[in-house]
């Protein structure tokens, strides 16, 4: 978003303050932050992520301003204080997640509260049509090189809340079909992932068995798990998304999937050193392997003697010297078109 301070110029006059600044890069948020020019209690920027979030913290630091950053599993749980929402809009960014972005900043907003997208498309039909059936009214800037801007007012006050979800079902081998709620901006939306499905199916998990869901997402591998663990097992379920953790703390309990505990960290603090007989990893690898390098370092000082690590895969090559230079040894198993490597102490 290299152009945004140059689109935010031509919609600042419309801003009021407090104002919220709905997720966003930490660079974009923290330039949007230095020309809104605001004292810092005029200003919050909230995101899903904890990890996220301590980036925009460290990106504001660097440019010199300062602003309140939180980290949410809904927007809306946020108290409705704003005059203004700016939803900085990344191109790469999921349609269902723009569209939940910007019904849940309908429901923070003051009376009259206005609502302000900044894209990075030049030519873009998408908001001016989201905004004009929530709000009712939807104005734009220009098309330009910088990209468009949209504002909508809140003219009217509606408590109905829209939730954006998927339901789907899912199920390993002959094992009893389980139903998981997934929601955008969470690992898994809208159907069960086929490299989790792959994992699952070659993974041991025995009864009594304690189990980490690393990286969660909605909670689907740990609940699958849980009926190879069996009553006397445990699921611990980890995420540094607020999002995700709501949503497999939702999906346990619909399940009846008892015995579990829910961790929300961005470095796999607040577990115990040998306390998992099988942890279960499907890191996202878009991250330039920095989730990856976390996921597999610091899993080996969890394992129990004998405990064993799955991580699934679609580029080993990129995996392999990782895990041979913290666990020293392992095994592949090809399945569905992933690569299952097993580690263990």
């Amino acid at each position: 978003m290299k152009h945004l301070t140059e689109l935010f110029a031509t919609v600042a006059h419309r801003v009021k303050p407090p104002v919220l600044i709905a997720l966003g890069p930490p660079w974009p948020v923290a330039n949007l932050v230095k020309e809104l020019g605001l004292p810092e209690a005029e200003v919050t920027c909230a995101q899903f992520d904890l990890h996220q979030t301590a980036r925009v913290r460290e990106t504001l630091a660097e440019v010199g301003v300062a602003a309140e950053v939180v980290t949410v599993a809904d927007l809306w749980d946020l108290p409705t204080k704003f005059n203004t929402v700016i939803f900085p809009a990344s191109a790469y960014a999921d349609r269902e997640v723009k569209l939940d972005v910007v019904e849940q900043g309908y429901h923070v907003l003051a009376p009259g509260g206005l609502f302000l997208t900044l894209s990075e498309y030049e030519r873009d039909s998408q908001f001016a049509k989201l905004q004009k059936k929530l709000f009712g009214k939807c104005g734009e800037t220009p098309s330009s090189e910088h990209g468009m801007a949209f504002f909508s007012a809140k003219t009217d006050d509606s408590t109905e809340r829209r939730r954006h979800e998927i339901k789907y079902h899912a199920k390993i081998g002959e094992g009893a079909p389980m139903e998981f709620v997934s929601r955008p901006g969470t690992f898994s939306y809208g159907r069960f992932d086929t490299g989790s499905r792959a994992m699952l199916e070659v993974a041991e998990i025995n009864e009594r068995d304690n189990v980490l869901d690393l990286g969660c997402g909605n909670g689907a591998v740990g609940c699958l798990a849980s009926a190879k663990a069996g009553p006397k097992g445990c699921i611990t379920f980890i995420d540094s998304s607020l999002r995700a953790l709501a949503l497999a703390e939702l999906n346990a309990k619909a399940n009846n999937v008892t015995n579990t505990r829910f961790v929300t960290a961005t470095r796999l603090e607040g577990l115990e050193d040998r306390a998992f007989d099988v942890i279960l990893a499907n890191p996202p690898y878009y991250a330039k392997s920095e989730i990856t390098k976390l996921f597999i370092e610091g899993a080996k000082d969890l394992l129990r003697p004998h405990g064993k690590y799955y991580i699934v895969t679609k580029m080993p090559t990129a995996v392999m010297p990782l895990i041979f230079e913290t666990f020293g040894d392992c095994s592949v198993i090809e399945n569905r078109g992933y690569s299952v490597v097993i580690s263990g102490l």
